[in-house]
């Protein structure tokens, strides 16, 4: 067998080439490191550090300055978590969007300028509502058994307790939580707390002249204030003063209003349904107002096992009115809004079921509700009589005296929304009490708490945009709570 002769290869290149030389990493760990580094500071230059050195557009017309407490209580707010879970800005598709009242307006960019605002509280997560207009649509109660325990107020939240903060600090969460939302806040809140003091003063609770010592002074000068007055005094029309003041606190439309839906034992399990997941903290598991939250109210969760005046067969506990309450919340009082979270029919349904709470259906050992257990209510004389003297009248605005584009007209007719602009009514029997007098009296208060906020602001040495923005009511709308 023959062998094949080895043949001879060409070289790769002439022996005298000099070699290629050795090859070498291009993009070496180093390298990488700062590239990253570069990457990510370039990010951090045009994300955070150009917008907050660079942003300065001019404040809203919404905008005010906040309190030294209110400052305090941005700081618990930060120190707790609370950004967490609750953002601090509403979009336009946010706006009414089946929150029950954090959504009144949408946030503008000079919503987050000047003091108080560094750094945003934007948030990152809606676990919680959003709280960017949260201010005045609670009272300071309301929230004081929320933060002490979220289940007293909204029995299925999901929200720890904050039971722990000292009354400092909780103070100063309040105070904070109520200045969400701006002078629009301000306003809401300065409502919230009028209408508590008129209806504790209505309740022989509050003394007129220590909740409003300057009005009264003007109104005992004029001679009309009455010192030896009482609520159970009797009007003109026959009824107390006291269930005057409480009628008018509705709107009148819905005084004699009957619940449309029958008396059904499915529309009454669904009524103590309802009742069960979402009033019990505040009226109590057996319906008496001794819920949990009720220790934190002023005045307490409505009684609905009590038969008196004051109580489910009283002149102003009408099935309309009963409907009101629930859909549009208490004035003065703790009382929410279910408006955008219950049906127009579950509400009625509700209402069904409360005329049965009287004869027991709330008990252990009741059971299902039953038709016979619901009672009928029947309006008192004196009340019908009352009606028939303040007939209603047509056209918006004209029953209650407020003028369309005036804010504390508008905050005076939630405050009394069933007062006509004639109306005067002695609240408690000794303050009286008219549409002009209440739109003045918020008037001031708002501008008395308003002025206490920029003057605190300017003894930090913020600083403030002129003093004619900060008090124009340009642009200020009242958003009922």
């Amino acid at each position: 067998m023959s062998s094949v002769p080895d043949i001879p290869s060409e070289p790769v290149h002439p022996k005298d080439w000099p070699k290629h030389p050795r090859k070498k990493m291009l993009m070496t760990p180093l390298m990488a490191t700062v590239g990253a580094m570069l990457a990510f500071a370039t990010v951090v230059f045009m994300v955070v550090f150009l917008p907050t050195t660079t942003f300065e557009p001019e404040p809203a017309a919404n905008w005010r300055p906040l309190t030294d407490q209110e400052m305090q209580g941005r700081n618990v707010f930060l120190a707790n978590g609370c950004i967490y879970c609750h953002s601090g800005f509403t979009r336009p598709q946010d706006a009414f969007a089946g929150q029950y009242y954090v959504y009144s307006r949408v946030s503008e960019p000079g919503d987050y300028t000047g003091p108080g605002e560094t750094p945003n509280l934007f948030g990152t997560i809606r676990t919680g509502p959003d709280l960017s207009q949260a201010g005045g649509y609670h009272p300071d109660d309301w929230h004081k058994a929320h933060y002490d325990n979220p289940r007293n107020t909204t029995p299925l939240s999901i929200m720890p307790s904050f039971s722990f903060l000292q009354d400092k600090d909780l103070a100063a969460l309040l105070a904070f939580t109520q200045s969400r939302g701006g002078k629009e806040a301000l306003l809401r809140t300065t409502a919230q707390q009028i209408a508590k003091q008129l209806m504790l003063i209505n309740m022989g609770v509050y003394d007129p002249q220590k909740q409003f010592p300057d009005l009264v002074q003007q109104l005992q000068d004029k001679g009309v204030y009455r010192p030896d007055g009482k609520p159970s005094d009797k009007s003109p029309s026959g009824l107390p003063w006291m269930a005057v003041w409480m009628m008018n606190s509705f709107e009148r439309s819905y005084w004699l209003t009957n619940d449309p839906l029958p008396v059904t034992q499915e529309n009454l399990i669904r009524g103590k349904e309802i009742f069960m997941e979402r009033c019990i903290g505040c009226h109590g598991s057996q319906g008496d107002g001794a819920g949990p939250a009720n220790q934190f109210l002023l005045p307490n969760a409505f009684n609905f096992t009590d038969t008196s005046m004051t109580g489910v067969t009283g002149p102003f506990a009408s099935d309309g009115m009963f409907y009101y309450r629930i859909l549009v919340g208490g004035h003065g009082t703790a009382m929410e809004n279910f408006g955008t979270r219950l049906s127009v029919e579950d509400i009625w349904r509700v209402v069904l079921f409360l005329r049965t709470i009287q004869n027991g259906s709330l008990k252990p050992d009741a059971g299902v509700p039953t038709v016979d257990m619901w009672t009928e209510w029947t309006p008192p004389q004196p009340m019908i009589d009352y009606i028939d003297a303040h007939p209603i009248q047509d056209g918006p605005g004209v029953n209650t005296g407020a003028e369309e584009d005036d804010p504390f007209s508008a905050a005076a007719s939630w405050v009394a929304p069933g007062m006509a602009a004639g109306d005067e009514i002695f609240v408690g029997g000794k303050l009286p009490m008219s549409q002009a007098l209440l739109t003045d009296l918020i008037r001031q208060t708002y501008f008395q708490k308003l002025n206490q906020a920029i003057s605190e602001s300017q003894a930090r040495g913020d600083d403030l945009p002129e003093h004619d923005h900060l008090t124009s009511t340009t642009g200020l709308v009242f958003h009922a709570p």
